[in-house]
């Protein structure tokens, strides 16, 4: 098995960045995933206004795994299943989304960490969460987002890739001038073309 690359060492695809700006360029806007992710950012944001410092209501939270799942949402309803509670869900997501700093990569590392001791909740879901709370700031990490950016496969992520692959694309979104979970988005749905 070949060494692991430090992710330090890894560097995104130079024309990654054109090709989702060129993709979105001719994206179907009524893209049923376009407008699903559209209406689950606006029914989020509508639950915490209306709500503050609720935190996430079970209901949502199957939401959003459904929603970053999708058919393989079973895969980890095992590790799930009753142990997650209204009330223990409640009490993560007040303190995940809680947390302040003025380092954007404490705070982002500290949330993730947070959101993780959901039980069955690893960086996928817990990026997820994040990104949807929080669009103007993160993005999903995913394996088709990945091979996009890097051109390489990867299938299990962890805090130092987070990192590295959300300065990159808070850089595409700062280049493109969209928000980073839509140029997530749009790369996602250009990998899976």
């Amino acid at each position: 098995m070949a060494p692991r690359k430090k992710v330090k060492d890894l560097n995104a695809r130079s024309t990654w960045v054109q090709e989702v700006k060129e993709f979105r360029a001719l994206f179907d806007q009524t893209d049923k995933d376009w407008v699903g992710t559209n209406a689950l950012k606006r029914k989020i944001a509508d639950h915490l206004a209306n709500n503050p410092g609720t935190g996430l209501t079970l209901e949502l939270f199957n939401e959003i795994v459904k929603w970053k799942l999708d058919r393989q949402e079973a895969r980890t309803r095992h590790t799930r299943g009753d142990k997650v509670t209204e009330d223990l869900l409640r009490e993560i997501t007040i303190c995940a989304f809680g947390l302040r700093h003025t380092d954007r990569d404490s705070l982002t590392r500290a949330r993730l960490m947070v959101l993780q001791g959901i039980p069955g909740v690893g960086m996928g879901i817990a990026s997820a969460i994040l990104a949807l709370t929080f669009p103007d700031e993160n993005g999903v990490i995913d394996d088709i987002v990945w091979k996009v950016i890097y051109g390489t496969k990867k299938e299990s992520f962890w805090i130092a890739d987070y990192r590295k692959y959300l300065e990159d694309l808070l850089s595409a979104s700062s280049t493109l001038g969209w928000p980073p979970q839509e140029v997530d988005f749009f790369a996602w749905k250009m990998g899976r073309k």
